[in-house]
């Protein structure tokens, strides 16, 4: 009987042994975590109850990387905080209100919800100079989960007005493996976006975010999940100086050739083909930024207009060209009568030319209606360009800028 008895205390104190895990010096000497020796790190908190444990979740933006309009996707830096109570856990915590365990075995033998971002395309997990992850358990049964992990996000983004766009990029989150039976998602109720105060993203302004929570039916079950959106408006500046500007000295330049003389045919070639190569060029350089999508982009009207006024400009000379050298018909009909204003200095020519007696004087051509085209068209090019850009900043800048809430929530 004693036999039996000392063999009894004995194997008890081996279970007791077994089930007291250290966990690491975090908060103090002498910390420890005691498990229940029902405790099943595959089994949710409350499943004895029947009922989803409910996991609060909180981040932080600690960086936001810029967007990449040709992959369609962002990068963002994040601390994943997740908070649930576990009721085994209880009492758990020996000689402290909580603990902080490090140890990666340790924290092995802890539940954990399998949340997983739904949009990822790639993610890292901080590990320098330790892991970033942080497992806090209180005497209540609280524990909070917090991991550090850059992701990089796919955002369905839409081009049709850009560079005057603004993008609406999101972070899904929900569990992999756990139906909404078993994990009940919601965001927490103070912050649950948090973001530093000199938050800088290049191209963009991050004008507001918005939380929901979503349910996601596919064929294995529905899971919980939550979702936030960050609302992003392209900054100008950038393209103003990069695109809009130079295009704007090109079609420019292309207008110089309306002042040169009609039969400077070298100048004014040169001129023309030189400004229309360049502007291909430049229109190349931002397509190859961007995804081949189908339909029509803000940026796209503006260089198809800026390619029209230099490639009209080279078509203005190639008809300048032809009515200065196409000789006049003894007895024809004029064309027309051009007007005093548009024939300047070339009105008294012409009278003077048809004073002189027909034998002496040089084969007539059209160059006074060359001349005229040609003052013409001063006037006609760039107020034609100036009234599309009262139409195309107005239209673009209003929509960028009306379409979003300007402040931050």
């Amino acid at each position: 009987m004693f036999l039996e008895r000392s063999a009894a205390m004995l194997l008890k104190a081996l279970v007791s042994l077994l089930l007291i895990t250290t966990s690491g010096l975090a908060q103090g000497a002498g910390q420890r975590l005691i498990l229940d020796s029902q405790y099943d790190v595959n089994e949710w908190p409350h499943a004895d109850e029947e009922r989803p444990t409910n996991v609060s979740v909180q981040m932080f933006i600690n960086s936001f990387g810029s967007l990449n309009a040709a992959n369609m996707d962002y990068t963002v830096d994040v601390f994943l905080r997740q908070r649930w109570n576990d009721p085994r856990l209880v009492d758990a915590v020996n000689q402290k209100d909580k603990i902080t365990i490090t140890s990666n075995e340790l924290q092995s033998k802890i539940w954990k919800p399998d949340t997983f971002f739904n949009n990822v395309k790639d993610a890292e997990l901080h590990t320098v100079t330790m892991p970033n992850v942080l497992l806090r358990i209180e005497n209540n049964g609280d524990v909070l989960y917090s991991i550090r992990t850059t992701l990089r996000l796919s955002c369905n983004m839409e081009f049709r007005e850009y560079p005057l766009d603004f993008q609406i990029c999101g972070i899904s989150i929900s569990s992999y493996a756990n139906t909404e039976e078993v994990i009940d998602y919601e965001w927490a109720s103070d912050s649950p976006i948090d973001l530093p105060d000199q938050l800088e993203i290049a191209q963009f302004d991050l004008l507001n975010y918005t939380c929901k929570d979503t349910t996601q039916v596919f064929t294995t079950g529905n899971f919980s999940g939550l979702l936030v959106y960050f609302n992003l408006r392209r900054q100008n500046g950038y393209h103003v100086l990069q695109t809009y500007v130079p295009t704007i000295l090109i079609v420019s330049i292309s207008w110089v050739s309306f002042w040169l003389d009609p039969n400077a045919v070298p100048g004014r070639v040169s001129l023309g083909v030189t400004t229309l190569l360049t502007l291909t060029t430049l229109a190349s350089g931002i397509r190859a930024s961007l995804p081949p999508v189908s339909y029509v982009k803000a940026i796209d009207v503006w260089i198809g207009t800026c390619m029209i006024m230099v490639f009209g400009a080279l078509l203005e000379f190639t008809l300048v060209n032809w009515l200065a050298n196409k000789k006049v018909i003894e007895h024809s009909q004029t064309m027309f009568k051009i007007p005093r204003l548009l024939a300047g200095s070339d009105s008294a020519e012409t009278k003077a030319q048809e004073e002189e007696p027909s034998a002496a004087a040089s084969p007539k051509t059209y160059i006074t209606y060359a001349r005229a085209l040609d003052r013409l068209c001063r006037v006609l090019f760039p107020g034609g360009f100036l009234i599309f850009n009262l139409v195309y900043w107005p239209y673009y800048l209003v929509h960028q800028y009306m379409a979003l809430p300007q402040s931050l929530v």
